[in-house]
C-alpha cells in the first residue's frame, strides 16, 4: 500500500515535470516558429526588393538599347527626308551600318535590324520569308505607340525558329518603322553583371512567361530552363504562395516584380540559405534592421531635403525661363555657342554653331543706331577682357526688330566659375512694356518738374506783386491814420481820411480773401450752397452795384436783362463770385469815359428741368494780348505788357472764375484785342424752381432795435474786442467781455438765467477754444444753457470750421470783421423767433 502511494506520488511529480517540460518545449517551438516565420517574412520583403532592383536595372539597360534605336530612327528619317529615291539595297546598307555601330557601342554581338519603308519590308532577317506588314505585331505596335518604342513578347522567327524579342519605333510622323531584333542568349552578355545570393536563380520573362534572360548556376539553355519557370508560375497561380517546391524537391522562396512594359522579374532563393542559423541571424538581423532603419531615416530625411531644394530650384528655373525669349551658352575658348532656349519667332538660329555667326545674325536685328555699339560690346574680345577683370554680370538694353517694328530687349551675359572658366550664358528678355513705363515715368517726371518750375516762377512773381499790392493799402492805412491824428480837430478832413482807410482796408481784405479762396479751390473744399432765388432780381442787384461804382469813376455802364422774373435753384454765392470778378475786371481795366456792357439772357430749357443762362460782360478797355489769353486761367498770372494800367489784384480772379464755372458744369469763353476791349461770355445751367410766394417785406432790423440786450463777447484779440464792444454799446446793447473760453464759461455761469441774449464766440483762443467753451456752456445745469444762441466768429468760412462749430452746439457763424447789418439780422432771428 505504501509502495503504491509512493508510485502515485512519483507519477504525479513526473507528470508535472513532463507538463512543465512540454510547456517549455512548446514555448521553444512556438518561439522558433515565430522567429522562423519572421525570418521568412523578412526574407520575402528582401526577395521582392531584389526582384524590383533587378527589374529596374535590367529595364534601364534595355533602355540604352532603346535610345540607340531612337537615334538610328532619327538619323534614318533625316536621310530619307533629304533623299526620296532610296533603293532597298541602300536602305539595307544603312541598316547594316547602324547594326555595326550599335555592336561596337553596346557589346552585343548578335542582333538584327529591319524596317518598313514606304510599305516595303527591308532587312536581311526577312530574306526568304513571305511576310505581310499587316501581320507584323511589332509594326502595328510601333504605329500605335506614336513615337514611343514598342516591345514584343518572345516569339519564334526565321527558318531556325529561334526565340527573338523585337523593339520597334516609328520613323518621323509617317508610317515607316525601324525594328531591332534581340536574341535572349545575347541578353545574357548584355545583362550579365548582376549578382544574386548563393544558389539563387533570377529570370526575366516577357508577359507570357517566356524567359528572356536568366542568372543561375545550372548551366542549362533557356529552353531547358523554361519548364522550371512554367512550374513556378503554375505553383503561384495554384496556391498564391510565397514559396514553391522545385523540381528537385527543395523549398524556395519566390519573389517577382512586374515592370511598366509588362516584363516579369522573378527571383527564387532556397530556404536553406534564407534560414541558416536563424537564431544568430535574428540577433544580427535586429541589429542590422536598427542600423538600416536609422540609415534609411537619415537618408530619407536627407533626400527629402535635397528633393525639396531641387524642386524649389526647378520651380525658380522654370519661372525664370518663361521670362526669357532666348538663352545661349557660349564657350569662350572654342568660340562656339549652344542654344539652351530660343523663341523661334524671334531667333531663327541653328541649335549650335560659331559665336561669330550668331553675332552676325543678331546685329542686323538691332536698331541701326546702336548696332555698332552692340557688336563691340558683345564681341568675344570684349567679353574675354571683361572676364579678366572679374566682371561676371554685364549687359544692357537695345531695340530689336520684330517684323516691321522695334521692341526693347534686355540682354545679360553671366559668367561664373560653376559653369566653367571658359563658359558664359546669354539671356535675352523682352522689356518693351517695362521700358515704355519707364520712359512714360521719365516724361511725367520731366513734365511735373517743368510744371513745378513754372509754378514756382509764377508764385515768385505773385509774391513779388503781392508784396507791393499789400504794402500799398497797409501804407495807406498807416499814413491816413497818422494824418487823421495830426488833423483831429478838422472833422471834414478826418472823415476823408477814415473813408480812405476803409477803402484801403477793403482792398487788403479782397487780396486776402482771393488768396484764401484759391487755396480752398486747390484743396477741393469749396461747397455749393444751393438755395432758391429769383435770377432776374439777383443779376439786377449785382448790376446795380457796379453801375453805381461806374458812375463814380465816370464810366458808362449799360445793362440789358433779356429774361423775366424766374426762380431757380443753385449756388447764389458762387454766381455772385463769378460775376463780381468779371465785372470788377471790366471796370478796373476800362479808362474813364469807357463803356461796360452787362447782358443776361435765358436760352432754351435743358433736360431734367434745367435752364441755361448766358452772362455777357463786354468792355472797351485796354484788352489783352494773345499770349496772355493762353494763360489767363493760370494762378498768379498778370498781363505785364507796356500800356496795361496797374491795378491792385492777386492774379487769381480768373482762376477762381474758371474753377467755379467748371463746378457749375458751365462754360466760359473770352475774346480780346489790345486797345479795343474784352468780351467774356459765360454759360451756366440752373435748375428751374417753382415761383415763391410773395412775402411782404419788413424793414431791415437795426442794432438799435435791441438796445438793453446783453451780449457775451468772447475774443482774445484786444482790438477785435474793442471794435465789437464799441459797435454794440453805441447802439445801446450791454457787453459782457471774456478773453478766452474758460472765462466765458465762468462768466455765463455767474449770470442770471435768461439775462444773456446772445454769445459771440471766437473760434481760436488760448486756454480753451470756442468749440470746447460752447460744449461746456451747453452742458451747464441751467434752463437757458441749451437755448442761448451762440454765433461763431471765425477768420474764414471753410466747411471744416463751420462743421466743427455746429457739432460743438453753436447756432451760426460770422466771418470777421463783424458786420452790423448781419449781426442785427442774427439778433432779430434768434431773439424774436
Amino acid at each position: 500500500m505504501m509502495d503504491l502511494r509512493l508510485f502515485d506520488r512519483k507519477f504525479k511529480i513526473s507528470l508535472f515535470s513532463m507538463v512543465i517540460f512540454a510547456f517549455f518545449i512548446l514555448v521553444a517551438v512556438i518561439s522558433l516558429h515565430v522567429v522562423r516565420e519572421k525570418i521568412l517574412e523578412n526574407s520575402h520583403i528582401m526577395g521582392e526588393e531584389i526582384s524590383a532592383r533587378f527589374a529596374i536595372r535590367e529595364t534601364t539597360r534595355i533602355k540604352s538599347q532603346e535610345m540607340l534605336l531612337r537615334s538610328a530612327a532619327q538619323s534614318l528619317g533625316t536621310r530619307l527626308s533629304l533623299k526620296n529615291d532610296w533603293t532597298d539595297a541602300e536602305i539595307e546598307q544603312a541598316l547594316q551600318k547602324f547594326t555595326e555601330y550599335m555592336e561596337r557601342n553596346t557589346g552585343v554581338i548578335r542582333f538584327n535590324m529591319c524596317a518598313v519603308i514606304n510599305g516595303r519590308l527591308i532587312g536581311s532577317i526577312l530574306d526568304g520569308q513571305d511576310v505581310q506588314k499587316a501581320n507584323l505585331k511589332w509594326y502595328q505596335a510601333a504605329l500605335a505607340r506614336n513615337g514611343d518604342v514598342a516591345y514584343t513578347n518572345l516569339y519564334k522567327s526565321g527558318s531556325r525558329k529561334e526565340y527573338v524579342l523585337t523593339m520597334a519605333v516609328r520613323i518621323g510622323h509617317g508610317d515607316d518603322v525601324l525594328a531591332m531584333n534581340l536574341y535572349p542568349e545575347q541578353l545574357n552578355s548584355l545583362l550579365a553583371d548582376n549578382r544574386l545570393p548563393r544558389q539563387s536563380y533570377y529570370y526575366l520573362c516577357d508577359p507570357n512567361g517566356n524567359i528572356m534572360f536568366a542568372i543561375n548556376d545550372r548551366n542549362l539553355s533557356l529552353e531547358k530552363q523554361q519548364p522550371y519557370v512554367d512550374h513556378i508560375f503554375s505553383e503561384l497561380r495554384r496556391k498564391n504562395a510565397s514559396y514553391i517546391v522545385d523540381l528537385e524537391g527543395n523549398r524556395r522562396g519566390v519573389y517577382y516584380t512586374v515592370s511598366d512594359n509588362g516584363w516579369i522579374s522573378v527571383v527564387t532563393i532556397p530556404y536553406d540559405f534564407l534560414l541558416g542559423d536563424y537564431q544568430n541571424l535574428l540577433q544580427w538581423l535586429v541589429l542590422l534592421l536598427g542600423i538600416f532603419g536609422i540609415m534609411v531615416l537619415l537618408l530619407g530625411m536627407r533626400e527629402y531635403a535635397l528633393n525639396k531644394q531641387v524642386q524649389v530650384i526647378n520651380d525658380v528655373v522654370q519661372v525664370m525661363s518663361k521670362s526669357f525669349l532666348a538663352v545661349f551658352k557660349v564657350n569662350l575658348r572654342t568660340g562656339r555657342y549652344t542654344v539652351v532656349k530660343s523663341d523661334n519667332k524671334s531667333f531663327e538660329l541653328l541649335p549650335e554653331g560659331q559665336y561669330e555667326d550668331l553675332l552676325q545674325k543678331l546685329i542686323p536685328m538691332v536698331e541701326p543706331k546702336t548696332a555698332e555699339e552692340f557688336a563691340a560690346t558683345f564681341s568675344l574680345a570684349n567679353i574675354n577682357e571683361l572676364i579678366k577683370k572679374q566682371i561676371n554680370d554685364f549687359g544692357g538694353e537695345f531695340r530689336q526688330r520684330f517684323g516691321n517694328e522695334y521692341k526693347w530687349m534686355n540682354v545679360r551675359l553671366l559668367w561664373d566659375k560653376l559653369l566653367g572658366e571658359d563658359e558664359a550664358i546669354f539671356f535675352f528678355r523682352e522689356v518693351e512694356a517695362e521700358k515704355l513705363k519707364e520712359l512714360e515715368h521719365m516724361q511725367l517726371t520731366e513734365r511735373a518738374l517743368k510744371a513745378a518750375r513754372e509754378n514756382a516762377k509764377s508764385r515768385n512773381m505773385f509774391f513779388s506783386a503781392m508784396s507791393h499790392d499789400m504794402r500799398a493799402p497797409l501804407n495807406g492805412i498807416i499814413g491816413m491814420a497818422e494824418l487823421a491824428d495830426l488833423h483831429k480837430n478838422d472833422t471834414a478832413l478826418v472823415e476823408s481820411y477814415i473813408r480812405k482807410i476803409k477803402s484801403s482796408g477793403k482792398q487788403l481784405l479782397t487780396l486776402i480773401n482771393d488768396i484764401l479762396e484759391m487755396a480752398r479751390l486747390e484743396e477741393g473744399k469749396v461747397e455749393h450752397l444751393h438755395e432758391t432765388f429769383d435770377m432776374a432780381e439777383a443779376v439786377k442787384e449785382i448790376g446795380g452795384m457796379f453801375a453805381a461804382q461806374a458812375e463814380l469813376e465816370h464810366k458808362y455802364f449799360d445793362q440789358e436783362f433779356l429774361l423775366e422774373s424766374e426762380f431757380v435753384n443753385g449756388d447764389l454765392q458762387g454766381l455772385h463770385q463769378i460775376l463780381n470778378n468779371v465785372l470788377s475786371n471790366a471796370l478796373k481795366y476800362t479808362q474813364p469815359n469807357g463803356k461796360i456792357s452787362f447782358i443776361v439772357r435765358r436760352e432754351q430749357n435743358l433736360k431734367n428741368k434745367y435752364g441755361r443762362f448766358i452772362f455777357i460782360v463786354q468792355d472797351t478797355g485796354c484788352g489783352m494780348s494773345e499770349n496772355f489769353l493762353e494763360k489767363i486761367y493760370k494762378p498768379f498770372e498778370r498781363d505785364n505788357r507796356f500800356g496795361v494800367p496797374h491795378v491792385i489784384g492777386t492774379g487769381l480772379g480768373m482762376t477762381i472764375v474758371k474753377s467755379l464755372v467748371e463746378r457749375f458744369e458751365g462754360t466760359i469763353n473770352i475774346s480780346s484785342k489790345v486797345d479795343e476791349g474784352t468780351c467774356v461770355v459765360i454759360s451756366l445751367p440752373f435748375q428751374l424752381a417753382e415761383k415763391q410766394a410773395d412775402n411782404k417785406k419788413k424793414n431791415a432790423p437795426k442794432l438799435k432795435d435791441f438796445a438793453g440786450c446783453q451780449v457775451l463777447v468772447v475774443d482774445d484779440n484786444d482790438i477785435s474786442m474793442e471794435i465789437i464792444t464799441e459797435l454794440l454799446t453805441m447802439n445801446g446793447l450791454k457787453v459782457l467781455a471774456a478773453a478766452n473760453g474758460r472765462e466765458a464759461v465762468e462768466k455765463f455761469a455767474a449770470t442770471a438765467v435768461g439775462s444773456v441774449s446772445m454769445i459771440l464766440m471766437d473760434m481760436q483762443m488760448p486756454e480753451m477754444d470756442g468749440c470746447e467753451a460752447s460744449r461746456q456752456i451747453r452742458s451747464l445745469q441751467r434752463r437757458d444753457a441749451e437755448s442761448v444762441p451762440i454765433v461763431a466768429l471765425t477768420g474764414n468760412s471753410s466747411s471744416e470750421d463751420v462743421e466743427a462749430a455746429m457739432q460743438a452746439g453753436m447756432n451760426n457763424y460770422m466771418v470777421k470783421p463783424v458786420q452790423m447789418k448781419l449781426l442785427a439780422k442774427m439778433l432779430d432771428e434768434y431773439i424774436h423767433r
